[in-house]
């Protein structure tokens, strides 16, 4: 009786080759993605985020010029109050749908109200989840642009521009 129960348990201890094949088929059945948190946010300052947006030549000047744009992810009433000149308004909950219209930018800027502001860092680490490859987050976000002695538009966005 013994015999049998030492021979029952040494069948249930795993080897390490079927460790190793747990976890292969562990990580074929969920796949390997890369999760994205608050490590990953590439922070910029009011005059980084400018230069930025100002745009810069590409690597000796072959293919023109990198363009950037500011992203505004707040509800539009808070849009409407003050937000960076030229501004692209695509609200949190609405970014599955107007993704398309940021396609066409080498580099996207994300601010929000306030420093350590919630929304701009989950616009941001879901922008770079739907596949956007430079995302930066203003540090401080419009706070710190004021502060930073630059000017803010009123109202909805100009005519011609993006939502």
């Amino acid at each position: 009786m013994q015999d049998a129960l030492i021979r029952s348990s040494d069948r249930r201890r795993a080897t390490p080759a079927a460790w190793l094949a747990a976890l292969l088929t562990a990580l074929v059945w969920t796949g390997c993605s890369k999760s994205i948190s608050d490590s990953d946010l590439v922070l910029v300052s009011p005059s980084e985020g400018m230069e930025l947006a100002e745009g810069r030549k590409t690597l000796l000047g072959f293919g023109g010029v990198e363009k950037a744009a500011w992203v505004d992810p707040r509800g539009g009433r808070a849009y409407r109050e003050g937000h960076i000149p030229g501004a692209l308004h695509v609200p949190f909950q609405d970014l599955n749908d107007r993704q398309e219209m940021l396609r066409g930018y080498n580099a996207l800027i994300v601010y929000g109200s306030d420093y350590r502001d919630a929304l701009a860092d989950g616009m941001s680490k879901r922008l770079m989840e739907l596949g956007f490859r430079d995302v930066r987050t203003l540090k401080g976000g419009l706070r710190a642009w004021i502060r930073a002695g630059y000017d803010v538009e009123t109202g909805d966005p100009a005519a011609g521009r993006a939502p």
